[in-house]
């Protein structure tokens, strides 16, 4: 009778030691170990989606938080997760980084990192929708870098007391390229 009790606490021993050595063999997808809780290393899809859906309800304060701890977190070597929350938190707050950087960090995940076929849906999703921001961020700086000579221009040729028409000629172009500006902020808005 006295052996049975010591099978047992050998077998709970032997159990426990096989549990605990099992977590160790889930390396993410760099090969080392997930063994510190943290939510952004995390690369799983429902995660990401809730980690999207409570950026897109806090405040833009509390946003540009979240994001300055993903981006001090992206300069140790960052995993797929990382990244993955950076794509999405950039969706939703511009403190999220750069958006070149950012496809590059996408893209430097390897083909096997996203064996989820929702995940990988999820990020070809949001890396075109970062390249349409990223596109729609250059016709705006272009328009205004536009709308800057028009208008240096107008106050020059004002100064100077030039001729009505040309003035009002420039006053012309500089309506058009607002117009053009309204329309593409009215078309970014409906995308």
């Amino acid at each position: 009778m006295h052996s049975l009790p010591s099978v047992r606490n050998t077998s709970l021993a032997l159990s426990l030691l096989l549990l605990s050595g099992c977590t160790e063999l889930n390396p993410d997808w760099n090969g080392t170990s997930n063994r510190n809780n943290d939510p952004y290393a995390q690369s799983n899809f429902d995660e990401l989606l809730a980690f999207g859906a409570n950026m897109a309800k806090i405040s833009p304060a509390s946003r540009a938080e979240v994001c300055r701890t993903l981006l001090k977190r992206q300069k140790n070597p960052p995993g797929a997760g990382i990244h993955l929350h950076l794509m999405v938190g950039r969706l939703v707050s511009d403190a999220c980084g750069e958006i070149p950087k950012i496809l590059d960090g996408i893209s430097a995940i390897p083909p096997g990192g996203l064996t989820d076929e929702r995940m990988q849906r999820l990020v070809a999703i949001d890396t075109e929708a970062l390249k349409h921001l990223q596109n729609v961020s250059k016709k705006v700086g272009t328009l205004e870098h536009k709308q800057k000579s028009v208008q240096s221009v107008l106050e020059s040729k004002d100064t100077n007391g030039s001729k009505k028409n040309e003035t009002r000629l420039l006053r012309e172009k500089l309506e058009a390229i607002r117009s053009m500006e309204k329309h593409l902020d009215e078309s970014s808005d409906a995308n």
